[in-house]
């Protein structure tokens, strides 16, 4: 996990996929097709807060 500039921790979609038990490209898919942005970006990588787990794993299922 990283931190954001505030100090809230971020997961990458590797991450949010090894959590839910589902590939990368799964997840990736996910966000695309809920239009949800990165929450920030750190060393060029993108980092979601874990609230938006429930959501993708919805649109995942």
């Amino acid at each position: 996990m990283v931190k954001d500039a505030n100090g809230r921790e971020g997961l990458s979609a590797g991450a949010i996929a090894k959590e839910l038990g589902v590939t990368a490209p799964a997840v990736k898919k996910a966000l695309a097709a809920l239009k949800i942005e990165a929450d920030f970006v750190k060393a060029g990588c993108a980092y979601y807060y874990a609230d938006r787990i429930p959501s993708i794993r919805a649109a995942i299922t």
